[in-house]
């Protein structure tokens, strides 16, 4: 097994912890918009973000872009974090402290920017007031 800093550890905890914050956002998300179990749709591999993309898809049409935009972009951050964790096991090992660290700050500034829409637009049509 490959020698980690104390450093990269650390920073591969935010990244973690960012992640998995995202994801429970998403699957927010996605329980408000099904009225849903919040607890299963987070803990279900992959669920969270198959139920936020279901919930943006009921947005109302002049902020559905954005929404879907947001939706996806945390697909892709949330790609980005699995992807430069196991990239630490790769031959190059390449992936340090600070690459974890930018893509937790994106996931961090995404998260930010999903929940400041969900609070601006409220449930979603047809959904609970459970998740705002």
């Amino acid at each position: 097994m490959r020698q980690l800093t104390d450093e990269t550890v650390l920073a591969v905890g935010r990244l973690t912890l960012a992640a998995t914050e995202l994801e429970y956002l998403l699957a927010g998300i996605g329980a408000d918009q099904s009225d849903g179990d919040l607890a299963a749709i987070f803990t279900a591999p992959g669920e969270p973000l198959r139920a936020a993309r279901r919930s943006a898809q009921l947005t109302s049409p002049d902020r559905r872009d954005e929404f879907v935009g947001l939706v996806e972009a945390a697909a892709a951050y949330l790609v980005q974090s699995r992807t430069a964790v196991r990239a630490m096991w790769s031959e190059s090992g390449l992936v340090g402290a600070a690459t974890f660290d930018e893509i937790s700050s994106l996931i961090l500034r995404c998260r930010d920017r999903l929940q400041a829409l969900v609070d601006e637009l409220g449930p979603v049509p047809s959904a609970s007031p459970r998740f705002r």
